[in-house]
């Protein structure tokens, strides 16, 4: 099952058959057969026909609407899962302070153990000198079990990203400096690209989680709020590093990404035409990478980080229903 993206400003997604085809007023620019699709990603101004809205509801294909720099405005998906039972039980879960406590633990424990690897993956790439980030980071992984409070724990989580970005600054190319993590809206070029990212990140996570029969609203770090769907922030964590600011560091090192890929507007520089393009693709065959997957059987099995994704939410789904005792994230080597 693929996703299709869709970017081309003026666009409009038809139904021919059995495939979903983009159209641009006369020119095809692209088809794909309707049941080889599980998303697709619609960026401003795209029209969809109703006969393929009707299609994509009754493949449960999942209609994701961003603005045209990535922001995130709703999606359309068919009907829900039908497990109320395991509704049920996640909302339980989440009155349960102790259970929404530890589950966030194991968030937090992945984010920061896959910051780590990844900072110190780059420093002998590089011969640099990181021992003191690597240290910082050991030091906020040994907090996370005291940390008695979901405030606590939030506080431990933002000290080791600010650590670990700080850290990360010095693997950019010297065009293009990155200082800190800014954001709503991005300062620079690396901001840009990695919100951008994260932005697809979350809509990827934010299927996998409905896919398994979840609610995507109901998350047990992030704080709950209208719109917000604070599971899919929970569980994207872990993939963060692994997966967007990794596929960022490539671009830029690779020249693949140029300064006039960026338009600077509204008090923000914005990822724009053919970087969003790259970007776009390059987030595609990430995802697509095979990697090796620890099932709770104990079973290696390689398999896609996109799979790995619903994978984690399974896992979610055996601490709710306490076949697990923790949450166990996902860690990269």
């Amino acid at each position: 099952m693929s996703v299709l993206y869709i970017t081309e400003t003026g666009a409009q997604v038809r139904r021919e058959g059995e495939r979903l085809s983009v159209w641009k007023g006369k020119k095809k620019l692209h088809s794909s057969p309707a049941y080889d699709l599980h998303q697709m990603v619609l960026f401003g101004n795209i029209g969809i026909t109703p006969a393929a809205m009707h299609t994509a509801l009754m493949l449960g294909i999942d209609l994701v609407l961003l603005s045209t720099t990535g922001s995130y405005r709703g999606r359309l998906v068919g009907p829900q899962g039908r497990n109320v039972i395991l509704r049920q039980m996640q909302y339980r879960r989440y009155e349960d302070e102790d259970f929404r406590l530890g589950a966030a633990r194991g968030f937090v424990s992945g984010k920061i153990r896959n910051m780590r690897t990844l900072i110190m993956r780059l420093a002998r790439r590089r011969n640099r000198d990181i021992a003191h980030t690597a240290q910082r980071l050991r030091a906020l992984l040994k907090q996370i079990d005291r940390a008695d409070n979901a405030d606590a724990l939030r506080g431990i989580e933002g000290a080791a990203t600010a650590t670990y970005f700080g850290a990360l600054s010095q693997f950019f190319p010297t065009a293009f400096p990155f200082t800190k993590r800014t954001r709503r809206p991005p300062k620079d070029a690396v901001n840009a690209m990695l919100s951008f990212g994260y932005t697809l990140l979350s809509s990827d996570m934010e299927s996998a989680v409905l896919r398994v029969g979840l609610d995507p609203y109901i998350g047990y770090l992030h704080l709950v709020d209208y719109g917000r769907p604070s599971l899919a922030l929970d569980m994207m964590e872990e993939f963060r590093p692994v997966i967007v600011d990794a596929m960022v560091l490539d671009l830029l090192n690779h020249g693949q990404i140029k300064k006039e890929d960026f338009e600077q507007r509204d008090g923000g520089v914005f990822l724009c035409g053919d970087g969003r393009t790259q970007l776009i693709r390059a987030y595609q065959d990430r995802v697509a990478v095979q990697v090796q997957y620890l099932q709770p059987s104990g079973q290696v099995q390689k398999v896609s980080y996109r799979q790995c994704f619903e994978f984690q939410a399974r896992r979610l789904i055996r601490l709710l229903r306490g076949e697990d005792a923790a949450y166990m994230p996902f860690l990269i080597r």
